[in-house]
């Protein structure tokens, strides 16, 4: 099989894509990389019948290839695992990865049938510890994740298009998707992989192409290629981002002492300072994202306390919206389901958790300083927008991102906790997002920060605890750590090495 796309063209309100060239070839990995907003969805869209193309063609082994919907890419043997989940949460897990293709007799669904199939599919992927006849509701963003990935395994027959497929994932869970893709091409699938991870993309295809503002500006095969060259064909520049701080941090500012919930049940204890980034690292289901929920006081505590020091003395935190008041904000790890009101402005989202800031004195909201506020927060963020009135579902992921990090700037929240907070965006947006956060915690914000990039954390961090099946077992200093340090910590308090999705 041989993809061809030749001079495709899409506007919107303006350009997206401007005389793209391609050719996606069977039995090879093609790495399609570039900033949120170079036109890497656009070109997925189209390849899967999503949107049509203004002008250009695409040939399938030399044959006119023209979707009209999904149901046509379907029927050419093409699969797409989207970086937007397109999970049915109140289905099954079997239920979803076979969605496509339920099989059945005289129209019945042949229910047996489906299980054995889903579970040869979820084993493949790596969801060895979720039961597939659970919902999907209930799973974890990383969990639901791998459902998405087999659900478009089960499905791919010339062409499986993976758009940030380890953007949830921990490296062992990478590393088990990687071989499997592997093994797909070698057997003569062709796959095209979007990803912001950069070395991910150059140890695990054939050839890089890479997009900038809608136009391909190489394609070259991965050996002769390194990392900065990717940064620089992506943003026009290469990139140096120093992140030693200028000063030491302040005294404590949140304390969590002997914490323990459902599903904690080991206590944890830490603190946090004043002008201080703290790291949480550890595997796929070891409790990060459950330890800032707790801390948060979005779930129950069965012992301990989280107390945030004020000039009146330590304050208990017992729910979120007590937590808002002592500065406290949250960034969840799914800014689509958790983040962002998506039909709403960019400045509906920008002020809503800091309306106070932009009421008079009875209560009623200001739109003219709404809208300074937000344009200027734009400004500050670089933003990339056409206004504060656009629909933030329109944006990238990395604008959508610091739109939600600026939220909480607009609230004047003076305590950070940010689970995943670069999750699915660019090189360039996530060095402009730490640069950000890095800046807030020189001026005195107290941050904590969840992700699954162990790079990521030391590259940010002041200090780095790390979570091993849901309990503390090590925190390091700037300067005592390394990957495989932080790694052997993460597994450390498993009797034996865990699944890819420990839950």
């Amino acid at each position: 099989m041989t993809l061809s796309v030749n001079n495709l063209h899409k506007s919107f309100a303006a350009p997206v894509l401007k005389g793209i060239n391609l050719s996606i070839e069977a039995g090879s990995i093609h790495g399609l990389v570039g900033e949120n907003g170079a036109g890497k969805s656009t070109l997925i869209n189209i390849l899967m019948g999503l949107l049509e193309p203004d002008s250009g063609e695409l040939l399938l082994d030399g044959n006119v290839y023209r979707p009209l919907k999904v149901a046509h890419a379907f029927a050419a043997g093409f699969s797409l695992a989207a970086q937007e989940l397109s999970l049915v949460d109140h289905l099954s897990v079997a239920e979803n990865i076979l969605l496509k293709c339920l099989p059945n007799r005289y129209g019945l669904l042949n229910r047996a049938q489906m299980i054995e199939q889903a579970q040869y599919w979820a084993e493949r992927i790596g969801l060895n510890s979720v039961s597939i006849t659970q919902k999907v509701t209930d799973l974890s963003l990383a969990e639901k994740q791998l459902v998405e990935l087999a659900k478009a395994l089960s499905t791919a027959k010339k062409l499986l298009i993976l758009d940030e497929p380890t953007a949830a994932l921990t490296a062992p869970q990478a590393d088990h998707l990687h071989q499997l893709i592997r093994e797909c091409a070698a057997k003569g699938m062709a796959i095209v992989y979007v990803s912001h991870r950069l070395q991910d993309v150059l140890s695990v295809c054939d050839k890089v192409s890479v997009l900038r503002e809608g136009e391909i500006q190489f394609t070259q095969a991965s050996s002769c290629l390194t990392v900065p060259m990717l940064i620089e064909a992506m943003s026009g520049s290469s990139q140096q981002h120093p992140h030693r701080r200028s000063k030491a941090p302040g005294d404590p500012r949140i304390l969590v002492q002997d914490l323990v919930t459902r599903d904690l049940p080991t206590p944890i204890s830490f603190h946090c300072h004043t002008g201080e980034i703290f790291g949480i690292a550890g595997l796929a289901g070891a409790g990060r994202s459950e330890l800032l929920s707790a801390v948060y006081g979005l779930t129950p505590r069965t012992r301990g306390d989280v107390k945030v020091v004020t000039a009146a003395g330590h304050v208990s935190v017992s729910s979120p919206s007590q937590a808002v008041q002592l500065g406290i904000g949250m960034v969840a790890e799914d800014r689509k389901t958790q983040g962002i009101f998506a039909h709403k402005s960019i400045a509906f989202n920008l002020t809503i958790a800091g309306l106070k800031n932009i009421a008079c004195r009875w209560g009623i909201l200001r739109p003219r300083i709404e809208k300074q506020t937000a344009t200027a927060l734009i400004n500050q963020l670089k933003i990339k927008c056409d206004s504060s009135d656009q629909a933030i579902a329109r944006l990238s992921g990395g604008n959508q991102q610091k739109i939600i990090i600026g939220r909480w700037m607009q609230a004047q929240v003076d305590i950070l906790l940010l689970d995943e907070p670069t999750r699915g965006v660019d090189p360039t947006a996530k060095n402009a997002i730490h640069d950000q956060l890095r800046q807030l915690r020189d001026q005195g914000a107290t941050i904590i920060v969840v992700s699954s990039e162990i790079d990521e954390l030391m590259s940010l961090c002041d200090r780095i605890m790390v979570l091993s099946n849901r309990q503390s077992v090590a925190t390091f200093d700037a300067g005592e750590w390394s990957h495989d340090i932080i790694l052997q910590a993460a597994f450390s308090a498993y009797n034996t090495t865990p699944s890819l999705s420990v839950n």
